[in-house]
């Protein structure tokens, strides 16, 4: 599983045996230092900060969460044990023996152990993401979006490379007006595929509705200035 290849441990600064509690202070500390928001003036930090703090907010998804660390840590162990197939000797005395050259090519032409485990692997993750975007397309319908966020999450721990998922875990976050994290989401989808139409149209409309609410904000600012000033006149 391709998720399983990051160190989400790593990622967060602390040890595979860490308790829960330091998991939480990592995380909580990165999160601050890297949230987009602090960079509002400089969009390519601002991207890096975006970048960043997907891969932390991923980690702590993981490893913050007591079942899915347990799952996370017997798949990463048994990757990490999982060997390649290797040639058996055959018997010597038996004059129909291959050739090493003829069994070189045998072997070659054989997948690996580790190739199928991987496709297997792939393969079941695929189909209980698509089960889990069902089931969060049916909580969105339903305004349940809180549900909808968990199950896309989902989705996404098994199949991270998926722009689709992404884009609807944004879709999600933009009707719970969490823009900065919904932006955090297309960043990662055109990471995955820099052309993905869907993740284009997601960022230049969270890029409308965040400026919408700027200019909503200054002209609010200036009414209760204009506000204040009469106030102050009639007193």
């Amino acid at each position: 599983m391709q998720e399983f290849d990051e160190d989400f441990y790593a990622i967060l600064g602390v040890d595979q045996e860490a308790p829960p509690e330091e998991i939480r202070k990592a995380y909580l500390r990165l999160a601050k230092k890297l949230h987009p928001d602090r960079f509002p003036n400089d969009a390519e930090q601002r991207a890096t900060a975006q970048t960043e703090f997907a891969k932390v907010t991923r980690a702590h998804d993981i490893v913050g969460d007591a079942q899915r660390r347990s799952e996370y840590d017997t798949l990463r162990e048994l990757k990490k044990n999982r060997t390649p197939v290797q040639s058996e000797a055959g018997d010597a005395s038996d004059s129909t023996e291959p050739s090493a050259k003829q069994r070189k090519d045998t072997i070659r032409m054989m997948p690996s152990r580790d190739s199928q485990g991987a496709a297997e692997d792939e393969n079941i993750n695929i189909k209980w993401a698509n089960k889990h975007v069902s089931r969060a397309d049916d909580l969105f319908r339903r305004k349940k979006f809180q549900e909808a966020e968990t199950a896309m999450k989902e989705a996404i721990r098994l199949v991270p490379q998926e722009p689709k998922y992404h884009n609807k875990l944004a879709e999600i976050y933009i009707a719970r007006g969490w823009k900065t994290l919904a932006m955090t989401e297309v960043q990662a989808a055109l990471r995955v595929n820099p052309k993905d139409n869907e993740a284009k149209v997601l960022e230049a409309k969270i890029r409308a509705l965040t400026k919408t609410a700027e200019q909503s904000k200054a002209k609010s600012g200036f009414l209760t200035q204009v506000k204040n000033l009469f106030s102050k006149k009639k007193s």
